[in-house]
């Protein structure tokens, strides 16, 4: 299959190197405004053509399927100019800026009969896959309450694209999305939701709560404020509580207290984003669909378009069609 990239940045690059260690496809060509280093030295080992105009890779005779890693705000753009082209679409989170351009590529792809796949790449980490079956095996019983945390410092570029939140959505969008998008894949639509900020543009912070239609209440930390990156996960049940630190070490505690491992050791192949480009491409291919569904994508968007309105207004913000 042939790949065409669009947008070369820090997640473009990444990309480029993973799809080497997807079996039968390759890069063809990269289209960037700006081609970072390393997505430059990646088109070279396989001799994809590199563009400055993201439009002229949009050609069915080039590509089969292409990588849109663009600034958010643009995501809805390419996506739909890919979908009109008859291509294959695998757009990085979040699908789209707003709930309103995430419906319109849905409603597009749907209609063009266009395969899409969204990098909602949390899906695709051990511990974090390993919770939610846990939770769906019925292993912690009835899960009352969830804590998830995502914090970083300020990401390159916070002075450009990242800075301007009517770009980027900030750190809700940017960060809160993975957490919000695990939640819902885990128990359930949300019915209400609740947001708070503190921080400057400089070093944002948002503590997020959900209520899900289950009754399970998730709360989210999300920070552009910290001095390295570090993730929590915790679920507490009747049965059992789950705590997850980092991406490296993680546990299950049962209600006695006794701790099991649970995660297989670790391989290349493993690779979270691999896996999410290998199940991606391997749906376009006419394999089963990935865990992340266009719809999935669309109602992250829409969580977090609540949180910010929860966040605008100091009220908690019921979903539409949500049991309150």
């Amino acid at each position: 299959m042939r790949i065409g990239l669009i947008g070369a940045g820090a997640l473009g690059a990444l990309h480029a190197v993973n799809l080497e260690a997807v079996p039968d496809c390759r890069l063809v060509a990269v289209s960037s405004e700006q081609i970072s280093p390393a997505a430059l030295e990646a088109s070279r080992s396989t001799g994809a053509d590199t563009m400055g105009g993201n439009e002229a890779l949009l050609d069915p005779d080039r590509v089969d399927a292409v990588i849109i890693a663009t600034p958010t705000d643009t995501h809805a753009h390419y996506a739909l100019r890919a979908i009109d082209a008859g291509l294959s679409v695998f757009v990085e989170k979040p699908l789209a800026r707003t709930p309103e351009e995430a419906r319109l590529v849905r409603d597009r792809a749907a209609a063009r009969g266009v395969k899409l796949a969204v990098g909602h790449v949390v899906r695709y980490f051990p511990e974090y896959a390993a919770a939610r079956d846990l939770v769906q095996e019925g292993r912690l019983g009835t899960v009352s309450v969830a804590r998830l945390a995502r914090l970083n410092t300020a990401p390159a570029g916070v002075g450009e694209w990242y800075g301007d939140v009517v770009r980027s959505g900030g750190v809700l969008l940017d960060m809160a999305i993975h957490d919000v998008d695990w939640c819902l894949w885990t128990f359930g639509p949300a019915a209400r939701v609740y947001a708070v900020s503190a921080g400057g543009p400089d070093g944002p912070v948002v503590a997020l709560t959900i209520r899900h239609t289950a009754g399970t209440i998730s709360y989210i930390d999300a920070s552009w404020r910290e001095e390295s990156f570090t993730t929590r996960l915790e679920v507490a049940g009747t049965q059992g509580l789950y705590r997850a630190d980092g991406s490296g070490s993680a546990g299950f505690t049962s209600a006695r207290g006794d701790a099991q491992t649970y995660l297989p050791p670790a391989s290349a192949s493993d690779d979270p984003y691999v896996m999410e480009l290998r199940a991606a491409i391997d749906w376009f291919r006419g394999g089963p669909p990935p865990r992340a569904t266009v719809a999935d994508a669309c109602d992250a968007v829409e969580v977090i378009e609540a949180a910010q309105r929860s966040i605008d207004t100091g009220r908690a913000i019921a979903l539409e069609g949500a049991l309150a």
